[in-house]
């Protein structure tokens, strides 16, 4: 879960554990104390004596702040979250929880308790597990964390790209995990991706990607992954909506998937964007639909046929 931070790595967010607000009021207090011994005859003697409560006051109490915001503050960065030492990788983040179990560990803090006066963002990761942000503002810091984190937009994949998909593809697979759904562990055919009739990725470097086929003569979405950390912020849809719009281009009629009928982010999701279910399967998208069920994709939900008709 942790790992030695990136102290070199730029800042995009920070939220301060502490502020220097005592130090201002004790700094006050003082002078306003010095002040009122002058008012009332204090001599000299009296004004060294203030300079060095002043100092030792005031000083020790910077330090100390400055200690607790060096070790205890949360930093963003373009990768990771930090706090102190302890850093989370971004893309491992699939989730945010409203009521974290009790005992939930605090990044940063090893007795597992969140400092008196600072509220946590309970943050689900890609492992299944759940980790508290100790953060002052977590609403604020929620936002910062779902934003982009790459140069966005759609374009078709180069080759140094495609490496990388096999791993957008099983991470993203950890949504499932944490729904309690244990899919089989099927390697990404990467292959595939060479012999694909189109790769969209988007972002770069990539943080998802969709991979067209060609099945019973119809366009295919063979695969449609994006890393967990950038969900819900709407590359799905713009990733879909390129190959919809490539199949369309090059003369398909339809394009077809095969995805889950029940899990909120698969069949109801395509429905949402023109896709309906269908019982009419060629001799290839059968032949597919024996492979996936060979494998074990049939054994942990009900999966369906989905078609698209594409209008020219």
């Amino acid at each position: 879960m942790t790992a030695p931070g990136k102290a070199g790595a730029p800042a995009v967010h920070r939220d301060p554990a502490r502020g220097y607000l005592s130090t201002a009021v004790l700094a006050a207090l003082i002078v306003a104390a010095f002040l009122a011994d002058v008012a009332i005859g204090g001599g000299p003697a009296h004004a060294v004596a203030w300079i060095v409560v002043f100092v030792l006051v005031v000083g020790i109490d910077a330090l100390i702040v400055h200690a607790v915001r060096t070790h205890r503050s949360v930093v963003v960065t373009q990768d990771e979250v930090r706090v102190g030492e302890a850093s989370l990788a971004r893309e491992h983040i699939v989730g945010y929880s409203d009521n974290p179990a009790p005992g939930t560990p605090v990044l940063g803090h090893r007795w597992g308790s969140l400092p008196r006066g600072i509220a946590g963002l309970a943050v689900q990761l890609s492992d299944g597990s759940t980790v508290l942000v100790p953060a002052r503002h977590p609403a604020r810091l929620a936002t910062v964390l779902r934003a982009r984190r790459h140069e966005p937009g759609v374009r078709p994949a180069e080759p140094e790209d495609l490496p990388l998909l096999a791993e957008i593809d099983e991470r993203a697979d950890a949504l499932f995990r944490v729904a309690g759904i244990d899919l089989p562990a099927v390697p990404y055919p990467v292959d595939g991706l060479h012999r694909a009739r189109a790769v969209f990725v988007h972002g770069r470097p990539p943080d998802g990607f969709v991979q067209v086929d060609e099945v019973d003569g119809l366009a295919h979405v063979q695969e449609l992954a994006v890393l967990p950390g950038q969900m819900r912020l709407g590359h799905g849809s713009a990733l879909l909506e390129a190959a919809c719009a490539w199949a369309r281009d090059h003369g398909y009629e339809a394009i077809t998937l095969t995805t889950y009928a029940d899990v909120p982010w698969n069949a109801p999701f395509y429905a949402a964007r023109g896709f309906a279910a269908t019982a009419a399967l060629g001799p290839e998208m059968a032949e597919l639909r024996d492979r996936e069920r060979a494998v074990g994709l049939d054994g942990v939900g009900t999966r369906v046929v989905m078609r698209r008709a594409l209008q020219r």
